[in-house]
């Protein structure tokens, strides 16, 4: 296996920042032959798309449940969103392809 070029893996970190930068690389053509950016772009995709639905059904059912555990479960969600994003960018940055479960073995199928 070949070593990551150092400007592959700072894209790649790049598309865990938000779903915009990810969806950019993925659109752009001449990004299209890198299997490791590809990936990552399409992993992080999948995340924010997951967490985005998550908080949009949370909203929707604060508005019918109790709001507070709502709020806490936000919250912890939210840190765990953080913490999750920092290690995705940390084994990026390292040249590895950390897959998480389910989400990742999807990205590396749509790369």
């Amino acid at each position: 296996m070949s070593p990551i070029a150092p400007a592959q893996r700072a894209l790649a970190v790049l598309a865990y920042f938000t779903f915009v930068p990810a969806a950019t690389l993925l659109l752009l053509r001449r990004f299209r032959g890198y299997g490791f950016l590809r990936f990552h772009a399409w992993q992080s995709v999948l995340i924010w798309a997951v967490f985005l639905i998550f908080t949009l059904i949370a909203l929707l059912v604060s508005n019918v449940a109790a709001a507070m555990p709502l709020l806490l479960a936000g919250i912890l969600a939210s840190l765990a969103m953080l913490f999750l994003w920092i290690v995705l960018s940390i084994k990026a940055w390292q040249g590895e392809r950390f897959e998480l479960p389910w989400l990742g073995s999807l990205a590396g199928r749509l790369r």
